[in-house]
């Protein structure tokens, strides 16, 4: 048995996104621990079975105080637990945990980078400054000698090569979290109006406004179809879309919002088409859950998007920021039942022989077992 902690900065992405492999090292007799902010999730999370810890790390601020004040927050948590692996997910955990357990001479750790987010994408001043410290940050972060980086895409992974922030040695490709494809199933389209969805926050470098702009242009034209945001605003996020700006295009007529959901295996039934049109990714859940569901896919030719699609095979991929090739895309697909059917089984078998959360929890568990064997006798099963 090995104590193992996971350190995230969301609850709610935690439960959609991590708590399937936590669960599966807990079952599998491990001493398990997570540590994440105190959310309106946290009641919820410390009731699983595994010892739950609240930290001070919030994703939006970037005050120096705070930031120390989660650095020391960590190092003193590592410290007391004495954990044996320590599981870092999303970059501020990933930057101020490996170097908090780098200080506190944790023997082993493993980094999930799920995308690399607003700071690398984004062109403004105040992200090309944050985009230097970070990767100064990132190098004194990475000092561990005994650490895996996990990668979603091979994009992310060839950067961080690149940047000569690891070795190829700490790399590792996992795409994505996983999908539960017993909970995900594809079912037959419903004989309505198609709807062409998009389920994600409601911000900006999803390619929300470029989608708006495909629909817009399309009802135009007197096509009977509806458009479907799904999801919610996230104040935290300096990308993100207000309420009223949404309501305004509800208003409109142009778009339909269904705010946040939780079935999302039945949201996806309703739908004949799902679409990202992000402007980059770690490896979207949202794309593989779609697949999953026998949904066809148009999605951007970005990093982590593309990693779900097989072009033309089990749907579409259209240049980023490009709303009249977004619109293309969804006319050839709203235009063409059989098309949809087709694209949809195809995205089923990819889902089920490459995205399987079965799958995922397979190749971490591997890189606990490696990197067990450098402290331990017996190593991580």
């Amino acid at each position: 048995m090995m104590k193992i902690l996971f350190v995230g900065n969301s609850g709610p992405v935690f439960l959609t996104h991590r708590l399937p492999l936590v669960m599966a090292a807990l079952k599998a007799g491990h001493d398990v621990h997570v540590a994440l902010p105190p959310s309106s999730m946290s009641h919820q999370i410390a009731n699983y079975g595994f010892k739950f810890h609240e930290i001070p790390l919030f994703r939006s601020t970037i005050n120096p105080l705070t930031e120390i004040r989660s650095l020391v927050a960590l190092y003193f948590l590592y410290r007391k637990m004495r954990p044996d692996i320590i599981h870092h997910v999303t970059l501020k955990p990933v930057l101020y945990g490996s170097l908090a357990a780098h200080l506190a001479k944790i023997p082993a750790i493993a980094n999930t980078i799920s995308g690399l987010g607003y700071v690398f994408i984004t062109n403004s001043f105040k992200a090309n400054v944050l985009f230097i410290l970070v990767k100064y940050f990132f190098k004194i972060s990475f000092l561990h000698p005994n650490k895996r980086v996990i990668f979603q895409n091979p994009e992310n992974l060839s950067d961080f090569l690149s940047y000569g922030l690891i070795d190829k040695k700490s790399a590792v490709l996992i795409k994505g979290s996983g999908v539960d494809i017993e909970t995900f199933k594809p079912s037959s389209e419903p004989h309505s109006t198609p709807i062409v969805m998009l389920a994600s926050r409601m911000l900006l470098d999803k390619g929300i406004c470029e989608f708006v702009e495909a629909a817009r242009e399309i009802k135009s034209e007197g096509t009977k179809v509806r458009f479907v945001l799904v999801g919610d605003v996230d104040s935290g996020n300096p990308m993100t879309l207000t309420a009223e700006q949404i309501k305004k295009w509800v208003d409109e007529d142009v778009i339909e919002w269904w705010g946040k959901q939780q079935n999302m295996s039945e949201i996806f039934s309703q739908a004949h088409i799902i679409s990202l049109p992000s402007y980059a990714e770690g490896l979207p859940k949202v794309l593989i859950e779609a697949c999953a569901c026998g949904r066809p896919i148009v999605t951007t030719d970005v990093s982590g998007c593309r990693d779900t699609i097989i072009n033309d095979e089990n749907g579409i991929l259209v240049p980023p920021r490009d709303s009249k090739a977004l619109a293309s895309a969804f006319r050839k697909l709203i235009s063409d039942p059989q098309l949809r059917k087709r694209m949809g089984k195809a995205g089923r078998k990819i889902a089920v022989n490459e995205f399987s959360i079965e799958i995922v929890i397979q190749k971490t568990f591997t890189v606990y077992q490696d990197l067990s064997k450098s402290f331990n006798t017996q190593p991580f099963q």
